[in-house]
């Protein structure tokens, strides 16, 4: 699980861009398939 705030944008496409210091554990926890929705608050899950 990763806890915390970061600013992040969305690109022309539509994709989130992770940041640097969370990419490998994501793509060995997830294997590059990741699923993110929005809370009632708009915070993302």
């Amino acid at each position: 699980m990763f806890r915390g705030i970061a600013q992040l944008n969305l690109d022309s496409k539509g994709r989130l861009a992770v940041p640097a210091r969370h990419r490998e554990a994501l793509l060995e926890r997830c294997g590059g398939h990741l699923v993110i929705t929005a809370d009632a608050d708009r915070c993302l899950l």
